[in-house]
């Protein structure tokens, strides 16, 4: 069984500037710049303006959750790709994919950056799937609430950069 969700990510900045930041490689290799077990792949499928990020990353396992570490049999590897178009009139779209390995999980969806009167916000739409018996199901919420997070994390850092850009 799948879980769906969806959630909003707001933006204190306008979403011309969040997509500028968003599609740059020298962006991303800072946003992963101490990572230490994650590597990343940038390329531009669709040209100018797009970018497809791909990354990988191995959790540490003080950091998984209790009942996800008790079923682990390997370390825990999360992939993820996102793509994300050009600006469209106000709006741009994107779409994510993510797998684990050591408990299998799958996670895909669609995002929306748009316009709000506080700056932009990057909607997000989505279902996750955690394919183990019996404790799949009360493991999906954490695997979204896991996700919450990246993106939470992802919105202080893209915020610092366009401010740091805007000050330069």
């Amino acid at each position: 069984m799948s879980r769906k969700f969806s959630f909003t990510v707001p933006y204190a900045v306008p979403v011309e500037d969040l997509h500028r930041a968003l599609v740059r490689d020298d962006v991303w290799h800072a946003r992963f710049e101490e990572a230490l077990t994650a590597t990343l792949e940038l390329s531009h499928p669709e040209g100018a303006n797009t970018i497809r990020i791909h990354m990988v990353e191995r959790a540490d396992k003080d950091k998984v959750p209790g009942i996800v570490r008790k079923l682990l049999k390997a370390d825990l590897i999360l992939s993820r790709t996102d793509d994300w178009h050009a600006i469209d009139g106000a709006t741009a779209k994107g779409v994510f994919h993510a797998t684990t390995s050591g408990i299998a999980g799958d996670m895909s969806g669609a995002y929306e950056l748009r316009p709000t009167a506080e700056g932009c916000e990057i909607a997000v739409v989505g279902t996750v799937q955690v394919k183990v018996p019996l404790v799949g199901g009360a493991i999906e919420p954490l695997a979204e609430q896991l996700y919450r997070k990246v993106l939470s994390s992802e919105r202080v850092f893209f915020e610092k950069w366009v401010a740091a850009q805007a000050d330069a």
